[in-house]
């Protein structure tokens, strides 16, 4: 063999062998961003769930359980129990339509900004729902002529106030920091690979 046919032969290897390291890449950043993918498709999920499942209750039970009456607490009730849904509904409608944006075929810069928007704009939602969700707990009680403010009626509301202070530290200290915290670290390891 001579010099010529071995130069041609090493950089045959040498072709082949960036070859196949850029196809192995290729597939750890495909294994590595269905990591994240996945977690999204769940929270897809959930955001969906959370679409569908406060008008079917609010038909299955709001709705036939309520005794309709010609009163000004009967109007003030459904008037704050239905700007609260609304704005509620509204907001988790827009958060839906963001996660569905988010397409893994982009640029990991593009996803990570995607996902940052996602955080902020759940951590909105939540804190806006913990904000006015009193006033439409207020609009259900006056809907169903349950006295909020007699001797009868501390238990219940002090239980729901102690139930919605245990889920607001939780949301905010565990639940929604911790799902992104993970979601970020995930993307991040693709970024490294991409900057190998």
């Amino acid at each position: 063999m001579e010099l010529v046919e071995l130069q041609a032969l090493w950089q045959q290897y040498d072709k082949n062998i960036l070859e196949s390291t850029k196809i192995n890449k290729e597939v750890l950043k495909r294994i590595l961003i269905s990591k994240p993918e996945k977690r999204l498709n769940w929270e897809k999920i959930k955001a969906g769930f959370s679409l569908i499942l406060p008008i079917v209750l609010i038909f299955l039970i709001l709705v036939p359980h309520i005794k309709y009456r010609h009163s000004i607490d009967f109007y003030v009730g459904v008037f704050m129990f239905g700007m609260v849904f609304s704005v509620l509904y509204y907001w988790s409608v827009r958060y839906y339509m963001l996660i569905r944006r988010i397409d893994f075929s982009s640029s990991i810069t593009l996803i990570k900004k995607n996902v940052k928007q996602l955080e902020k704009y759940k951590i909105k939602l939540k804190s806006l729902g913990f904000i006015i969700m009193p006033f439409g707990l207020i609009g259900i009680y006056l809907l169903g002529e349950f006295p909020v403010f007699s001797k009868d009626s501390i238990l219940p509301v002090s239980l729901i106030i102690l139930v919605m202070i245990i889920s607001i530290y939780y949301t905010f200290k565990y639940s929604i920091f911790e799902q992104f915290r993970v979601l970020n670290r995930e993307i991040e390891e693709v970024e490294k690979l991409e900057k190998e």
